[in-house]
């Protein structure tokens, strides 16, 4: 009896929470309608860095609607969903998407969410996150790749809905905890927007069939996803305090991330192009403080892992911008600071499999090749194109499923599958990092400071590879818990200098600080080395 009791008091105040959420993203909607132009705005002088490489008339023009919605085709255009069919990655898609088939949608309880709080755990929660979206992707996907409505659409659907109930898209490692009681379930964060971005292609793509099973189904999901995402950044008051990525001065991948997901979403659901033309103005602006900001050589300073939501998810931005007008970003693309972000993987890659490790970066060689090989073509980039000839693309585990399947179906060029053409036998970032190769013999030196973002401190780390393969080894990172963005940081095995190939004195290890750094007294290809 007093379990039962239990259960209906928990059911009463995860009610109460969804009622209390519901009603405040009403009103944040209603607050746009009353003053739509008062949106939080930031002025930094580095907002304009790309303004005058941008067309004059670039927002007027989507102010005017002068602009394509039309990102990927709709379900209802069978011819280009029968030709997506023949892709390599249709097959691909549509297995992942029997698989989901066989299971019930994943159940995630407050339990779940809190695990985080009680003792560190991410993956438990995560898994189940990821698992909806993952799967609501492959299953919309193979619904319009086969038509097969019956077959697909009640699991869809079920999918949607589920999403849609969340009392809150926000991770539980990025909310507000107060002792282990949540305090604010608002902000917009890295997965959120991504959740919007899905829900708006879902949208996009299969809106008018959602609505023939369930009434104004779409409209539901325009609505609820605007709220959590672009009319909450730009209009809730709270918005400087929850969405630093959208206000910080040195932005980090965060930015990039954020904004495209919330720009798919502005595009995609967003009526008004006099709206949309001003929260694009301001996403742009936003980034182009994230430009401003990187290194003129395209030094990624988190990590080669986080390039595929730093580097590459401008590079999304900017292929967005394309997309919906043509010929828009020509002239950015043409920045050497921009061709050195987008190329800098190339440097990082030693052998075919392996890369250079410092920050929260594994060992494995694995640039997100649905980017690259966009991109590659894009800006006609022979680094980038060698990267994808030998790089297979995969599906992803995260919350990007369904925009993945929809550029290796509608994007990506062909490429060859073939062995990688050749290295570079130096790579060189001043005073930062250093990679030299060889058939032989091939190396990677860590200098710079401790306090770039997802820092180890790990000053003079190297690593050696004898023909490809680690001779002596990193063991790169792990995965995230509680402590990895905490006080506590350093005392994970992996973050310090200890946990790498870098100098430990007895117990003594090296302390996080940008006053703590390293530079280059010879950098070539025979000699890398470094003043600590």
């Amino acid at each position: 009896m007093k379990k039962i009791l239990f259960a209906i008091i928990i059911l009463v105040i995860l009610l109460a929470i969804v009622v209390v959420f519901n009603s405040r993203e009403e009103k944040t909607k209603m607050n746009t309608d009353e003053s739509w132009r008062n949106v939080c705005k930031v002025e930094n002088p580095d907002d304009a860095y790309l303004d005058k490489y941008i067309p004059a008339d670039f927002y007027e023009k989507i102010s005017a609607g002068e602009f394509s919605r039309r990102l990927f085709p709709e379900f209802s255009d069978r011819k280009a969903w029968e030709k997506a069919r023949r892709s390599k990655y249709a097959d691909m898609i549509i297995e992942k998407a029997d698989e989901a088939l066989k299971a019930p949608v994943p159940q995630i309880l407050f339990s779940h969410y809190r695990r985080y709080v009680i003792d560190g755990n991410r993956a438990e929660f995560q898994k189940l996150y990821f698992d909806r979206r993952v799967n609501l992707g492959y299953l919309a996907l193979a619904l319009c790749l086969t038509g097969n409505k019956e077959k697909y659409m009640p699991k869809v659907i079920d999918y949607a809905v589920a999403v849609m109930e969340e009392f809150t898209w926000t991770l539980h490692a990025h909310l507000r905890w107060n002792n282990g009681i949540l305090i604010n379930y608002r902000r917009t964060d890295l997965f959120s927007s991504e959740t919007g971005a899905m829900m708006a292609l879902l949208y996009h793509t299969l809106g008018s069939e959602l609505d023939k099973e369930m009434e104004n189904l779409s409209e539901h999901i325009r609505i609820l996803t605007l709220s959590r995402t672009v009319y909450n950044v730009m209009y809730n008051p709270e918005s400087a305090a929850l969405h630093e990525w959208y206000v910080v001065k040195e932005p980090n991948n965060w930015t990039p991330w954020c904004s495209y997901n919330n720009l798919i979403a502005a595009i995609l659901l967003e009526k008004d192009n006099e709206r949309l033309a001003l929260y694009v103005r301001q996403f742009l602006r936003t980034n182009a403080r994230f430009v401003a900001r990187y290194n003129d050589d395209g030094y990624c300073n988190e990590g080669a892992n986080y390039y595929n939501e730093a580097g590459m998810m401008l590079f999304n931005i900017l292929h967005l911008m394309h997309k919906i007008r043509p010929g828009s970003m020509d002239r950015i693309f043409e920045i050497p600071k921009i061709l050195a972000m987008f190329e800098f993987i190339f440097h990082m890659r030693i052998g075919k499999k392996y890369q250079g490790s410092f920050g929260d970066a594994r060992p494995e060689f694995s640039p997100a090749i649905d980017r690259v090989a966009i991109c590659g073509k894009l800006i006609n980039s022979e680094m980038l194109a060698n990267i994808s000839n030998f790089k297979t693309a995969a599906l992803r585990s995260n919350g990007d499923s369904l925009d993945t399947g929809l550029k290796l179906l509608f994007d990506m060029p062909e490429i060859k599958d073939t062995e990688a053409d050749y290295e570079l036998p130096f790579s060189y970032f001043k005073d930062r990092l250093a990679v030299v190769r060889s058939d032989i013999f091939s190396a990677s030196l860590k200098a710079g400071d401790n306090g770039e973002s997802h820092n180890h401190n790990d000053l003079g780390h190297f690593t050696v590879f004898y023909k490809g393969q680690p001779l002596i080894v990193d063991g790169g990172t792990e995965i995230y818990s509680r402590k990895n963005f905490s006080e506590e940081r350093y005392t994970l095995w992996y973050t310090r200098g200890s946990g790498h190939n870098a100098p430990v004195f007895g117990d003594t290890e090296q302390l996080y600080g940008k006053e703590y750094t390293a530079s280059f007294i010879e950098a070539n290809e025979n000699k890398l080395v470094c003043d600590l």
